[in-house]
């Protein structure tokens, strides 16, 4: 996927309404520059992010994809694994963000591809160096460079913090 970073949004999906005012002020707190459209089930993602992948004119042009894990009928987790064997989102990443953290979340997040999986809800900076990221990863940086944040990170590539 080829995107500039001010021509994208981010795209979070979350089936909790409280969950998704708090992480619309934490978002506006951490003063990110890109739009942010919220989904509150799997199923509606898909049917967007499909609009995008078949180059409908309407469709969103995602930078980043922020990922509640438990939510009904469809997981973060399902959702992810849609994402990643669609072609047109390779250069997607996908940020697991939870009030879980079970480990074998935590790994199913990492076995499917996420770029890092955050606890619920991480500090305004870190939301800053996730979007700083997901625009460098997006313009090229290798991934192996990109999300290295230190604090309310339950884990990074297979290694706790």
């Amino acid at each position: 996927m080829s995107t500039t970073p001010d021509a994208s949004i981010i795209v979070a999906v979350d089936d909790d309404a409280d969950d998704v005012n708090l992480l619309q002020l934490l978002l506006r707190k951490a003063a990110v520059p890109h739009p942010i459209q919220f989904f509150r089930a799997g199923e509606e993602v898909i049917a967007t992010l499909s609009a995008f992948v078949q180059g409908s004119m309407k469709a969103i042009r995602p930078l980043l994809c922020f990922l509640d894990v438990k939510m009904p009928a469809m997981t973060g987790h399902d959702v992810l694994r849609w994402i990643r064997t669609q072609s047109a989102l390779d250069g997607l990443p996908v940020i697991m963000l939870s009030s879980s953290d079970d480990p074998q979340d935590i790994k199913q997040a990492l076995q499917c591809g996420a770029q890092c999986y955050l606890a619920k809800y991480p500090q305004p900076a870190i939301l800053r160096e996730v979007i700083r990221e997901a625009e460098r990863f997006c313009q090229g940086v290798p991934a192996s460079e990109c999300f290295r944040m230190p604090t309310n990170l339950l884990l990074v590539r297979g290694r706790r913090l």
